[in-house]
């Protein structure tokens, strides 16, 4: 795969945002071929949809947008929580069999079947049964660093949802009263809704105001965002934890070190891809991005949406235990991880650490030396605002000695 990072350690910070100026990554449009292919019989699909809608980014305002289907029923998952845990081999036959329905249509303008069909879809809670007649098809599966993989694109002809969708009563009233969509997103969190869930409410255009569609990377980070500033209004306020914890979890070729020290909130993640890893040319390049106690202003475009997806995490389990603390996140991508699955894995992956017992320390510097012992690059601490910070900041507390 060396042959494809024509662009050496461009490539790494870029992760697929096209930077080099290309019209497609050369990295991700390698790795399709590790996608299941799929054969269609005829010159139609009727299957289920799990539910799952796609609105892509890509000329913007004019994106493709639909609903996605699968002839497989054994494969289908509400959430991609379903999709922790499991082998890099099922989680790809499970996401590839997904078909995208894609049709060109105007991000404001949403109308049409396609649009229409997607919101249905969107806003039920249970799989609903889809006939699609296919005008198109285009053969190879697309991959995508914040969505999870899917199988083929197809441009539809005519497209029917042959079940009713089960919609919440909640979702139906926040639908008719035209709320923030911001305002949406945390009451429906709040009652209980899957983050997968409410990110294709945010993607099909039902919620806001102003409503329209929103390209499905932007409405994922969009959630993670909305609900972590949320959450962070109660945090900020709590106790601080008494101990620095560290936690560590491993899934699909991705490491999660997590220190949380004593103090006010701060944030910070840093992340090394490995050499042989997607996409490392030769050598371990490391990102890193911060935000201090009153948040961030600016999008995180060293680590992206991978960021969002374990904040929110963190977020959540400081919530559940009423108090604060400094985070750090250090995350060692490795040759295992050849297919980007999407942000879920850093969103269910470091969810899934703090059910584990934490090790504790009462030396900052203890902790940073436990977690590069078990990393395989060493001195990735010396990134780090939040212990640069610890060591050179002084506090109120150190004047009035």
């Amino acid at each position: 795969m060396n042959n494809i990072h024509v662009f050496g350690e461009l490539c790494t910070r870029c992760k697929g945002r096209l930077w080099c100026g290309l019209p497609k990554c050369p990295i991700l449009e390698s790795v399709k071929d590790y996608l299941p292919r799929i054969r269609l019989s005829s010159g139609s699909i009727y299957g289920p949809s799990p539910p799952s809608i796609f609105v892509g980014r890509f000329g913007y305002p004019n994106v493709l947008a639909g609903p996605l289907v699968t002839e497989k029923r054994e494969a289908l998952f509400s959430s991609t929580k379903e999709l922790y845990g499991k082998t890099f081999g099922d989680i790809l036959s499970r996401t590839a069999s997904l078909i995208r329905t894609a049709k060109r249509v105007n991000v404001k303008k949403m109308k049409g079947r396609i649009v229409k069909s997607s919101q249905e879809i969107a806003m039920s809670e249970r799989a609903l049964d889809t006939e699609i007649w296919i005008e198109k098809l285009y053969g190879y599966g697309d991959v995508d660093d914040y969505f999870h993989p899917t199988g083929p694109r197809i441009e539809p002809r005519k497209i029917d949802v042959v079940d009713n969708p089960l919609i919440p009563r909640k979702v139906d009233m926040l639908v008719e009263e035209r709320l923030k969509a911001t305002t949406a997103i945390y009451e429906l969190y709040s009652y209980g809704y899957d983050v997968d869930y409410l990110q294709r409410l945010l993607s099909s255009g039902i919620l806001g105001r102003e409503r329209k569609l929103v390209p499905t990377r932007w409405s994922i980070t969009a959630v993670d965002d909305i609900i972590s500033r949320k959450l962070l209004q109660n945090v900020r306020e709590y106790d601080e934890i008494g101990e620095i914890e560290y936690y560590f979890n491993s899934f699909m070729g991705n490491d999660f070190h997590i220190i949380l020290i004593p103090g006010n909130w701060e944030y910070e993640m840093i992340e090394s891809w490995l050499k042989g890893s997607l996409y490392s040319p030769s050598t371990s390049t490391l990102g890193e991005d911060y935000e201090p106690f009153e948040g961030r202003k600016d999008y995180a475009s060293n680590i992206t949406g991978a960021y969002y997806a374990a904040r929110l995490a963190v977020v959540e389990y400081l919530s559940r235990r009423r108090k604060q603390a400094k985070v750090l996140i250090y995350r060692e991508i490795k040759p295992e991880y050849k297919i980007p699955l999407g942000v879920w894995v850093i969103r269910e992956t470091v969810r899934n650490a703090f059910l584990k017992k934490p090790v504790k320390f009462g030396e900052i510097d203890r902790a940073i030396m436990f977690a590069e012992n078990k990393s395989r690059v060493k001195r990735w601490s010396k990134k780090s605002k939040i212990l640069r910070n610890m060591k050179f900041q002084k506090k109120l507390e150190d004047f009035m000695r």
